[in-house]
């Protein structure tokens, strides 16, 4: 009986692990000149408008966890780079600029110099 079980439980765990995807985990860095800017990034999708998220301030490391499902759906990502008293810097990756240069650098990076907003 207790070969059959552990059978039982391998073959469960089997199933179960090809039936979900696992998401992919890709290094994200955003620097900018100068430091202390706002980042903030969106998934847009085929389905519709997608919100701004968060992410942290420059100098910033972070991960992104893509899903099959997700990447299928995904027309392109943006981040976006905002400080006060600064015009805000935006960069795009479509599936085929994301998937290379995660593959080339294993992460994704960007360093925008931010251009100075002159009040009047």
């Amino acid at each position: 009986m207790k070969p059959t079980l552990i059978f039982s439980l391998l073959t469960l765990l089997l199933l179960s692990s090809a039936c979900s995807s696992t998401p992919k985990v890709i290094p994200l860095k955003v620097y900018s000149e100068p430091a202390g800017a706002y980042v903030i990034y969106r998934v847009s999708s085929t389905s519709g408008d997608v919100p701004w998220v968060y992410l942290g301030t420059t100098p910033l490391e972070s991960t992104l966890q893509v899903d099959s499902d997700m990447a299928k759906n995904t027309s392109k990502l943006s981040v976006r780079v905002m400080k006060e008293g600064y015009f805000d810097s935006k960069k795009e990756w479509d599936a085929e600029k994301l998937k290379k240069e995660s593959k080339q650098r294993k992460m994704l990076f960007w360093n925008p110099s931010l251009v100075e907003h002159q009040a009047r």
